[in-house]
């Protein structure tokens, strides 16, 4: 007797297109090279699918979606994840040429920026909005 693999049939009416996905797509990626088997999978359903929220295998390209996404957060953390506010900052002002005196506007003083340059304050939501402005970068940076 032989096993039979659960599996999700689909034929397109519109393009005659076939999917034969085995239930193993709903299982997240856990090395390079499963990643690049659902990959495939998911650009074949991202031309079938489109935008169309109702198309029967909608449900099945958001899950491969996610998975893939988890799969690169877990392993390719976001550029700058790991950069304390205080490394930010001191790096936003060596590559711009700046003291403390020069942000010591936004920090209320120049020694509230070197409270916060040695660990010993960290930055209220005034200080995020004035770093934001002064150096044109979101605030997503200082918020983890």
């Amino acid at each position: 007797m032989s096993a039979l693999a659960l599996k999700i049939d689909y034929v397109s009416q519109e393009s005659e297109r076939e999917f034969h996905l085995p239930v193993s797509v709903f299982k997240k990626p856990s090395n390079s090279k499963e990643y690049a088997k659902l990959e495939k999978i998911l650009d074949e359903l991202v031309d079938e699918v489109r935008s169309n929220e109702k198309h029967p295998l909608a449900i099945v390209m958001q899950i491969i979606g996610e998975n893939l996404e988890q799969y690169d957060n877990e392993h390719f953390p976001a550029i700058g994840s790991h950069i304390s506010d205080v490394e930010l900052v001191s790096y936003l002002m060596k590559s711009h040429h700046l003291r403390q005196a020069d942000l010591a506007e936004i920090f209320g003083g120049q020694a509230n920026v070197s409270k916060f340059l040695n660990g010993e304050r960290p930055l209220s939501k005034h200080q995020i909005v004035g770093l934001k402005n002064k150096f044109k970068i979101k605030a997503d940076f200082f918020l983890k």
